[in-house]
This record gives C-alpha cells, sequence and structure tokens, in this order.
C-alpha cells in the first residue's frame, strides 16, 4: 500500500503525512501539475490533494485529475462525491434539492428576462451570490427591488469580478477597527488592494447568470458543522460582523459543545452527510423563525479554525468530549477503502 499525497503550503497535507511517517504508512509526494502525474502514480494506490479553490491552476486541474485518478480505480482524496461541487454553489443547489435536504430557498437563473420577472415578483430582501468564493467574498444583501434589478443587468452584462479586491481592502478596515489586526496589518490591506491582480488567483469572470438566496432572518451566527466519514461532527458557532448579517469570516467564532448548540442542527448534519456519500463535508446552517435547520452551502475542504475543537458527537448524537486530529481520520478512511479491496 502506497499512499500519494500532493504536497501544499496550507490545509490538510501536514497532518497527512504526520500521520504517515508515526504510523509507518507508505506515502509518496507527487506533483498533480505536472504532465506526467499519471506515471508518478503507477505505484501508487490512492491520491490525496486538499486543492485550493482560489488557485487558478487548482481549479483548472483538481477535479479533472482527480476524476480521472478515481475512474482508474484507484483510492482518491477528494472522491467525485465530495469533489465535483467543490466551490459551486450552483451545483450544490441541484445537488442539495435533489436529495431533499433542507437547504435555504435559492434561485439561479440563466436568462435575464426571466430573472427580472423574478425580481419584479418575489419579496426582499435576498441574498446575492457569485458561484464560487469563501468567507463572504462575493456576498451581498439585496433590499430592494431596483439593487436586484441593477445585479441582474449586470450579471448579464459585464459580469463580476470572480475575487474582488475591495473586500479584500474591507476586512482590513474592519479588522483594525476591531483590534484583530495592528497598523502594519492595515498596510498590507491597503498594499494589496493597490497592487495588481494575482495572477494565480482565479480569473475567470462571472457572467450569464444570477444566484440569489432567502434572507433568513433573526440569526446573529451561522453553524460550521464538519461531519468525517459520516459519522463524526464537530465545528464552530461563527458570530456575524458588527452591523452585519455574514458570519463566515468574521472572525468571532466558538467551538460546537452540546451548550451551544441545537442537537438538531448535528443530526441535520450527519444524515445529510450520509445521503450525499461525503467522508468529509462542512455544512453552513442557520435557524429558520420555527428553529428548523437550513442548509447555506457545503465544502469538502475548511479552514484550520476547527482544529482545535474540544470534542465531537457521533453517529448517535453522543458528545465525546476529547482532542483529535480530523484530518487523520480522512487518512483512516483512505486506507480502511483500500484495505477492503
Amino acid at each position: 500500500m502506497k499512499i500519494a499525497i500532493q504536497s501544499t503550503p496550507i490545509g490538510f497535507t501536514d497532518r497527512w503525512i504526520a500521520y504517515c511517517e508515526d504510523n509507518n504508512i507508505s506515502y509518496k509526494l507527487v506533483d498533480c501539475y505536472k504532465n506526467d502525474i499519471l506515471n508518478q502514480l503507477k505505484d501508487c494506490d490512492a491520491l490525496m490533494w486538499h486543492h485550493n479553490l482560489l488557485q487558478k491552476k487548482d481549479n483548472l486541474i483538481a477535479k479533472r485529475l482527480l476524476t480521472a485518478v478515481e475512474h482508474a480505480g484507484k483510492i482518491v482524496f477528494p472522491s467525485i462525491y465530495e469533489n465535483w461541487h467543490y466551490d459551486d454553489k450552483i451545483a450544490q443547489k441541484y445537488l442539495l434539492e435533489a436529495i431533499g435536504a433542507p437547504l435555504v430557498p435559492t434561485f439561479v437563473f440563466y436568462d435575464k428576462k426571466e430573472a427580472l420577472q423574478w425580481a419584479h415578483a418575489t419579496t426582499f430582501p435576498k441574498v446575492f451570490k457569485l458561484k464560487g468564493g469563501a468567507g463572504s467574498i462575493n456576498v451581498r444583501l439585496v433590499r430592494t427591488k431596483s439593487e436586484a434589478v441593477r445585479l441582474i443587468n449586470k450579471a448579464f452584462a459585464k459580469g463580476f469580478d470572480p475575487v474582488s479586491k475591495k473586500y479584500f481592502l474591507q476586512e482590513a478596515f474592519r479588522k483594525f477597527k476591531n483590534g484583530k489586526i495592528n497598523f502594519i496589518g492595515l498596510l498590507k490591506g491597503f498594499y494589496r488592494y493597490m497592487k495588481p491582480a494575482d495572477k494565480n488567483f482565479v480569473n475567470e469572470r462571472q457572467v450569464d447568470y444570477v444566484y440569489f438566496q432567502d434572507f433568513i432572518p433573526g440569526n446573529d451566527a451561522d453553524y460550521r458543522v464538519v461531519v468525517i466519514n459520516q459519522n463524526r461532527a464537530f465545528g464552530l458557532k461563527r458570530y456575524n460582523r458588527e452591523n452585519d448579517f455574514r458570519a463566515s469570516g468574521s472572525g468571532n467564532a466558538e467551538y460546537l459543545k452540546p451548550t451551544n448548540v441545537s442537537e438538531r442542527i448535528i443530526k441535520t448534519a450527519l444524515l445529510t452527510a450520509a445521503q450525499l456519500k461525503m467522508s468529509s463535508v462542512a455544512f453552513d446552517i442557520v435557524l429558520d423563525a420555527d428553529g428548523n435547520p437550513l442548509i447555506i452551502e457545503i465544502t469538502y475542504a475548511y479552514g484550520s479554525k476547527v482544529n482545535n475543537c474540544p470534542g465531537y458527537w457521533d453517529e448517535n448524537l453522543i458528545w465525546n468530549e476529547t482532542r483529535f486530529k480530523h484530518q487523520h481520520w480522512m487518512m483512516d478512511n483512505v486506507i480502511n477503502r483500500l484495505n477492503e479491496r
């Protein structure tokens, strides 16, 4: 048994490598950007790659390569179940609706006339998003019909930048105001705004579609619930930014424990992960007026803020207060699947 790992500067990779070294698991670092990647994988039984949603090369290569390797009979992480809809909110809409999951009502249009007709008939506020992005990038609250019409007209004309430099400047000012970064950090944010766009970032202009979700009022936070191997759940309660409805990327969060999250939220995440057949999935969840959990979006990959959660729920909704490394559970899943062959 040998596991190929694509080395990355951030994400799950370091803990995957440490797990292999600590447990004498044979592994090999590979370069998925090379033309001979399939030859590199010939002596391997599995490929693991935490690819980055903001990196242009990863967006171009990762889903295609991982799917091809999986078709060749090797185990991959993320598998097609986790991967095909990654950083694609439109794909997630269809997927979650198809299985009857409790998704926040979501509306996607590919025709300007149809979108405008909807805007004139619907109620507001609504939440506008682009299909990609994380940390509340490309997310805004649309309070009026006229604002929706402007966004629709733009969507079907020049479109939108996939990564807004203005967003990063606004975030730097917000974090400076809240004491989360110092003046040097603020200057870095301003420099990032002024310098040319990073050529390695995703740069495909978003045009000829428009995406809205219902705004669910009454939430001062959302719940980031991670489920690994469909039987262990943990995560964060993420509080909204000041005077804002957005929680993702706020930097103000606390670990989930039985005292600060409804069991219904954990149960919804576990059941939906099983329906989706995903071995790694993070749900962003809010509550409606009746306390029912509603899924905003999903992702197989997520940031490191959940690394130090004080415990997890198992498939029987029993809380286990213990430290753990969830990246090791991912590796366990790949090894178990290899052993079952």
